[in-house]
């Protein structure tokens, strides 16, 4: 089938022109430029903020003010997070910080380009699994349309969405053939960024392994392998049985019926991937019983089979599959095209064209609106941006201030740390050594805080107080001088605040008080 369908493809298409791919190409990016120009007036999202705080710290200081020991830069160390973002927002500020431009747009500028880098990046990748302009050109259409990356490359940073946006160059350096030396040192490269950009980076020993351990089965021609039972029927039962380990020992799964999380998983993944979903067990299916399946073929097998088991964590697994996923997606595609030209049907061709129009559409809603629960604050509305501006202009440095709820976070970060939020004295932390054999040791690091003595717990519990005057320790201690009080949300100690403390700034919604 495989050469029926390659046979197809070179007589129907030929070759695409250089002038066609340019001109195709051009047009993906004004897609994703186009798709990715906000339609809200500010940042959005939750941990964005807290980046773009961090982002801030270096700009202001000079230096990242969380590095505490070197573990510090990959985020292996209480009160510390992954660095290659905050750096890099921060040099990218700096670096244009001459033309006006703050951090907020910047953030914009920054995300917009980190889409358009997902383009090239599973662009050169899927050009090591085939070299055919056509399932590169879908690949990399999907990929950066899909809502799983404009989720986090439109006006908001995280450090998932880079990761996933810089796996295809990894996995492309790890694929392509080269000089083993030089290949290892730009592992060793963009591993080390990857490490300092997310704890994802822990998918990249087994996806190494795997690599050498395909190798060694084709060396060994066990690939070949022609029993009773064939390939094709031992991966299926292994997925089968991979992807219901999960359910039955129920790891990942984190509360309620395991039932319902199966639904949700599926739904997951439907979400971040759109209506192309319904292509991917026509790719899977074809890629599995197909003939003298390449190595890259075999690796993106295997890799399904080691990440599969993540998909029931709905708030990680998801993303991680995406690259994945595109690839069997693609070939799926791929192949409906060439049918579609060898044998013109005009509903076929509708269909097509359908797909593709309600990928984008639906991609394009979501990237631009919410719906249920996160639908009122998905994005810094225009009340807590008023504050967050008037805190510049009036809010001395180094003032410290608590708040109840997501906005006033976004508040100090939009503020540029006008009020910021309290400081960490490490020496008071106390820690706990974890275990090599424990899974916190490489989720968390070798060190944890003490149960019971965190900041956030601190604070949880000073504004679940119900008066101000019995605050003042903790208050004291943390060098609090102001309380934003966001009237979305009740707190214990912003009644006894209302009644005890003098307010120096009000828009109806939001006040602050001085403690």
């Amino acid at each position: 089938m495989e050469k029926n369908l390659n046979h197809v493809y070179n007589i129907q298409y030929g070759k695409v022109s250089e002038k066609n791919k340019i001109i195709l190409l051009i047009l993906l990016i004004l897609l994703n430029f186009v798709i990715r120009i906000p339609s809200i007036p500010h940042e959005k999202g939750g941990d964005s903020f807290y980046i773009h705080s961090l982002a801030n710290s270096v700009t202001t200081y000079g230096y990242a003010d969380w590095w505490w020991n070197w573990l510090s830069i990959f985020g292996f160390y209480p009160y510390s997070y992954a660095s290659a973002i905050p750096f890099s927002v921060s040099g990218m500020s700096q670096l244009i910080g001459l033309t006006g431009i703050d951090m907020e747009k910047t953030i914009l500028l920054y995300s917009v380009m980190l889409g358009l880098l997902s383009i090239f990046t599973v662009y050169i990748l899927a050009g090591i699994i085939y070299e055919d302009f056509l399932f590169k050109y879908l690949m990399a259409l999907f990929f950066s349309v899909s809502q799983g990356i404009q989720i986090y490359s439109t006006w908001e940073i995280s450090t998932r969405g880079p990761f996933i946006i810089f796996l295809p160059l990894f996995l492309f350096i790890l694929l392509k053939n080269m000089n083993y030396m030089k290949a290892i040192f730009f592992l060793l490269i963009i591993g080390m960024f990857l490490a300092a950009t997310h704890h994802y980076y822990f998918f990249l020993i087994p996806l190494t392994v795997l690599y050498f351990t395909i190798k060694v089965l084709f060396k060994i021609k066990f690939l070949n392998f022609t029993g009773k039972i064939s390939l094709s029927n031992l991966y299926l039962m292994g997925l089968l049985a991979i992807f219901m380990l999960p359910f039955f020992l129920r790891k990942l799964i984190e509360s309620g019926s395991r039932y319902s999380w199966i639904i949700e998983m599926f739904i997951s993944n439907a979400r971040y991937l759109g209506p192309i979903i319904i292509f991917l067990f026509g790719g899977l299916i074809y890629n599995i019983l197909k003939r003298n399946k390449k190595f890259e073929e075999w690796y993106f097998l295997g890799a399904l089979l080691l990440i599969l088991p993540f998909s029931y964590n709905l708030t990680y697994g998801a993303f991680i599959l995406i690259l994945f996923l595109v690839f069997f997606i693609s070939i799926a595609f791929r192949n409906l095209l060439i049918v579609a030209s060898a044998r013109p049907n005009k509903f076929l061709n509708l269909f097509i064209i359908c797909n593709i129009l309600f990928f984008v559409a639906f991609s394009g809603f979501y990237n631009h609106e919410r719906t249920g629960r996160s639908k009122s604050d998905w994005y810094l509305s225009e009340n807590p941006y008023q504050v967050a501006v008037w805190g510049m202009k009036y809010i001395p440095d180094n003032s410290v201030a608590v708040g109840e709820g997501l906005d006033a976070s976004r508040i100090m970060a939009i503020s540029d740390e006008h009020p910021s939020g309290p400081k960490i004295n490490i020496s008071q932390v106390q820690l706990n050594k974890v275990s090599p054999f424990s899974l916190d040791f490489y989720f968390e690091g070798p060190y944890i805080e003490k149960s019971g003595t965190s900041l956030e717990g601190l604070i949880s519990w000073l504004i679940e107080m119900d008066d101000v005057d019995n605050a003042k320790g903790i208050i004291r201690g943390l060098n609090i001088k102001y309380f934003i009080d966001d009237k979305l949300f009740y707190s214990e100690i912003g009644h006894s605040i209302q009644m005890k403390r003098d307010i120096i700034y009000t828009n109806g919604r939001i006040n602050i008080w001085l403690l």
